[in-house]
């Protein structure tokens, strides 16, 4: 695959990858939920936000599917911001701050991005790197751009410093073309930055090279750029099974709580059509538990993304391809009942037995921080859980010290939830609770 190229003038664009679709579709509906969340679903939202695309190109691709052309990561940020405001239909004493700051090391791409991309997105106002207001029927948003010429790891600093003088809440989209670009030590830093989180694209295929042949000149980048020395010790890369595929991902999340020292792992894998092994993790590391939560919520059954239950994958799946036809600008959904299943004897496992072992209680908060990670469920997905069993008299739920009587209860963080006081010297009779 040859590393995709701009003209200043936008005469020459890339084709469209599949995966590239699939990383923008991804990439957009989360950051409309992730500002709609922070921004409208507390009395006073989070205001401030910048965005940085470390590996922006020249934001354009041609759809050959379609014929068209296809918007990239620039222009999709912004608009779902846009989105978010809009949905939110809330107005504050200050109106949303945002930016952004893009990079690219070819100043073709960025000439593209900025003279051809954003004007037909209808962005040309930001292309000035000046702050301007943008207006919908709810109020303003101020809005900047920035456009960096060099690679990502040199404005490093910069965006770190942007962040902290802007405050509020920070997202880093990386999606190099190579799987040096990007050093653990660079995650680390994004990491130990309060309110910040990365989407990015790791390139598990290219490690799994690397691993077959052991000894290349790629050695320095494994042990000291991505500091994976002691992981995959055990892969054997003849074996294509599911059971290789889960040693692969785990390992790689492993690497990446520990190294890159993210609190939260997510991953979405991205597999080609036709094809068994995953080739592209698309992961989302973040510090904070809403943070899992609206990746979560974003690909929900009414959403898009097949859920991967099974072999301890936590997190998304799907053909690259496979999902697509012509016309279609959404990901398929492809839940299964047996996923579902499988999801929630999950939940009977972690939920459960943590609930019995705490016989006092234990608030819903403590529930999805010491066990959201283990599982793919998500908020609503608690909720149904929970509610069964207290529909059927096994939980009750303390609401500030007042038992609740409702069938059907909305959690909130603080709410305790125990085991009623007859189960708590045995094991359910009536469902598989904490077998």
């Amino acid at each position: 695959m040859s590393k995709p190229k701009w003209s200043a003038d936008g005469s020459h664009i890339p084709s469209l990858e599949p995966h590239t679709k699939a990383k923008h579709l991804i990439l957009e509906k989360y950051i409309e939920n992730l500002v709609y969340t922070l921004y409208a679903k507390t009395r006073r939202g989070e205001t401030n936000f910048t965005f940085i695309d470390g590996f922006c190109g020249g934001g354009i691709y041609k759809n050959d599917d379609t014929g068209q052309e296809w918007e990239g990561s620039p222009s999709r940020i912004i608009k779902s911001v846009r989105e978010a405001h809009r949905k939110s239909k809330r107005t504050y004493p200050e109106p949303l701050n945002i930016k952004y700051i893009f990079i690219d090391s070819k100043e073709s791409h960025l000439n593209c991005l900025k003279n051809y991309s954003m004007s037909k997105a209808g962005l040309e106002k930001l292309i000035d790197e000046n702050p301007h207001t943008y207006n919908d029927d709810f109020g303003q948003i101020i809005e900047q751009c920035v456009f960096l010429k060099g690679e990502f790891e040199d404005f490093l600093n910069y965006c770190v410093m942007t962040i902290n003088f802007h405050k509020g809440h920070s997202f880093f989209f990386l999606d190099p073309f190579g799987w040096t670009d990007v050093s653990m030590k660079t995650i680390r830093t994004i990491n130990s930055i309060k309110g910040s989180e990365i989407l990015y694209t790791y390139m598990i295929d290219y490690i799994r090279r690397f691993l077959i042949e052991r000894y290349t000149s790629q050695k320095h980048g494994f042990k000291e750029v991505l500091e994976a020395d002691g992981y995959y010790e055990a892969a054997n890369l003849e074996d294509s099974s599911v059971g290789e595929q889960c040693y692969l991902r785990d390992q790689t999340v492993k690497l990446f709580l520990e190294r890159g020292q993210s609190k939260y792992v997510f991953t979405f894998a991205l597999i080609p059509r036709g094809e068994k092994l995953v080739k592209y993790y698309l992961l989302h590391l973040s510090q904070n538990l809403t943070a899992l939560e609206v990746i979560k919520e974003c690909f929900d059954y009414e959403n898009n993304l097949n859920y991967q239950y099974h072999y301890e994958i936590y997190g998304y799946g799907f053909n690259t391809a496979n999902y697509y036809n012509q016309n279609q600008t959404k990901l398929e959904l492809n839940i299964t009942k047996d996923s579902y299943e499988v999801c929630m004897n999950k939940l009977d496992k972690d939920v459960g037995k943590l609930i019995f072992n705490n016989p006092d209680g234990i608030d819903f908060k403590q529930i999805l921080q010491k066990t959201m990670p283990l599982n793919p469920a998500n908020r609503r997905l608690y909720n149904e859980y929970l509610n069964k069993y207290i529909n059927e008299q096994e939980l009750e739920v303390l609401r500030n010290g007042k038992l609740l009587k409702s069938k059907k209860i909305k959690f909130r963080k603080n709410d305790i939830i125990k085991v009623v006081q007859k189960y708590q010297t045995s094991l359910f009779h009536k469902s598989n609770f904490f077998k």
